[in-house]
């Protein structure tokens, strides 16, 4: 019987260890799950700013400092990781510098950047820049078209806003 329970929690166990955290000043959902830690790689250049030197190191950091209100550390650590090919870090970078005034072909750019490696939040935060015309030209056609590729990924809040029309 106890043999059972260990085989049965196994899977459970190692799943778990795999999830990604919380996005940071996302939308709630859990939305491009594992894409801000696609990569366990080491970063080219180890040192302490990122522990370990990996890209996880570099997002546990990144979500610390950005926690502590450090954001010129936050961004220059999500900054690495997006680099490194962490989608859901692009994203993150794209709302940070909506907040602090970036220009909107930056903030848009992010947004797309973590789309296309896979966030859906970041196709949803594209979708809003078209839709609204704040960081990208108003264009209804792609606002629907990045809206309908973020709900197919899983995107509540993208669903919720496809619904509604």
């Amino acid at each position: 019987m106890r043999m059972f329970w260990v085989l049965a929690l196994l899977p459970v166990v190692a799943c778990s260890e795999k999830q990604p955290r919380p996005q940071p000043g996302g939308s709630g959902q859990d939305s491009g799950a594992g894409q801000a830690l696609e990569s366990e790689a080491a970063l080219g250049n180890k040192d302490e700013a990122c522990p370990g030197g990996t890209v996880s190191g570099c997002w546990d950091a990144a979500m610390e400092a950005e926690m502590k209100g450090d954001i010129a550390r936050a961004t220059g650590l999500y900054t690495r990781v997006c680099d490194a090919g962490g989608a859901r870090a692009c994203n993150v970078l794209g709302i940070l510098a909506s907040k602090e005034g970036a220009a909107p072909e930056r903030i848009y750019s992010l947004f797309m950047r973590g789309c296309d490696g896979g966030d859906m939040s970041g196709c949803y935060n594209a979708a809003m820049c078209h839709k609204t015309g704040g960081c990208a030209g108003k264009n209804e056609a792609e606002a629907t078209k990045l809206l309908r590729r973020a709900c197919d990924g899983g995107d509540a809040d993208a669903c919720g806003h496809l619904g509604a029309r």
